[in-house]
């Protein structure tokens, strides 16, 4: 905050000195009021540049203390300069305008309340506005004067009691703002790790624990969602069921360990098989999975399912009681349709399954396609 202050207060120091040098430049002597103003222009200018300076450091490179202390010197220096220079237009000028000078000096020295973030960058910044004319006016052994300068530190004090109280008001806001950041902050971070973990659990729910593909009841939803949305736009869905040749002489043979593991394998393969982000695979039930797959016709789905029962006996899982191969094989039904209104889910569902029982009653080990009728 003190740095924000830093560009506006120099716009305003600058116009300022430009005035009353254009005010008093008939009334004062010589030159020293041309000089104090470039010495103004020129500790103006440097307090605007080190706001550029600072702005544009990283903000994790950023040395607040050394900061603070930079600050102290310069606005203490700004503030001599001001009251160097107002003592020198007091000795110059008649003593009828020195109520306008000390006007403008209070006004300098109350418009630096701003600096009561920090209530030592404001104490500096006053006692260098207003020390050395108080000095100047207690030597000058005149009764007026001296009532200024005993006016002058009246008010000094005055205001410090003021800015303490207010520094202690900022300091309790901004404690209060950070407080609030912070369960803010916390609030968030809550939120996202509940949204994770909603996440999470959603997935879980959605996943076949021992296969991590599909289950079955996310495949129900899903099915629902691609049918509706397929019989809107009038595009094609297929579906493939895949059951696992002889697995129960398998889980006998091998024992049920074996016989996840070989799930686990096979879910996988029909997996990596999918083309698209938008084709699914599922566990059915038991050894049985099915693959949903929208916007495609027929034919392709023949071909995946074909693409797929060779990837299967490519594992080279053996099955030593199967009387297809000594390889774990699959049986594949496809069918599919551009739904319409007389076609329902249950009748594709239906389908495939026919098609897959004409795998087995074939020799399994092969893919079989069941039409749907209009």
């Amino acid at each position: 905050m003190l740095m924000v202050q830093m560009p506006v207060s120099a716009a305003m120091g600058i116009l300022l000195a430009s005035f009353i040098t254009l005010v008093f430049n008939g009334l004062s002597h010589g030159n020293a009021v041309h000089y104090w103003w470039l010495v103004m222009i020129a500790v103006l200018s440097a307090q605007y540049l080190l706001y550029l300076r600072f702005k544009h450091q990283p903000v994790k490179n950023i040395d607040y203390q050394r900061w603070l202390q930079v600050i102290l010197f310069v606005v203490g220096l700004v503030g001599v300069v001001w009251s160097v220079g107002l003592a020198i237009l007091l000795s110059m000028v008649p003593e009828h305008y020195h109520i306008f000078l000390i006007i403008l000096l209070i006004s300098l020295a109350s418009a630096g309340i701003t600096f009561a973030v920090r209530i030592w960058v404001y104490i500096v910044f006053q006692v260098g506005v207003l020390l050395p004319v108080i000095i100047w006016l207690l030597f000058q052994e005149n009764v007026f004067q001296t009532i200024l300068a005993i006016f002058l530190i009246i008010f000094m004090v005055a205001m410090w009691l003021f800015a303490m109280q207010l520094s202690r008001t900022l300091s309790n806001s901004f404690q209060l703002q950070l407080e609030n950041l912070s369960l803010a902050n916390s609030l968030k971070q809550s939120n996202a790790r509940l949204h994770v973990l909603n996440e999470e659990l959603t997935q879980l729910s959605a996943t076949d624990s021992m296969t991590q593909v599909a289950n079955r009841r996310y495949f129900d939803n899903r099915f629902v969602s691609e049918f509706s949305r397929a019989s809107r736009d009038k595009s094609w869905l297929s579906l493939i069921m895949v059951d696992v040749d002889y697995f129960k002489a398998y889980n006998d043979k091998e024992g049920h360990v074996a016989g996840d593991e070989c799930l686990k394998k096979l879910a996988i393969c029909i997996r990596n098989a999918l083309k698209r982000p938008t084709d699914l695979v599922a566990r059915y039930g038991g050894e049985e999975f099915v693959v949903l797959l929208p916007s495609t016709e027929t034919e392709g789905a023949r071909l995946l399912a074909e693409e797929i029962r060779k990837s299967v006996i490519e594992l080279k899982i053996k099955h030593p009681t199967s009387s297809v191969l000594e390889y774990v094989t699959v049986s594949l039904g496809v069918t599919g349709a551009c739904p319409g209104k007389d076609v329902a889910r249950e009748t594709m569902l239906k389908k495939a399954d026919k098609a897959l029982y004409k795998a087995k009653a074939a020799g399994r080990n092969n893919v079989q396609y069941e039409p749907i009728s209009d």
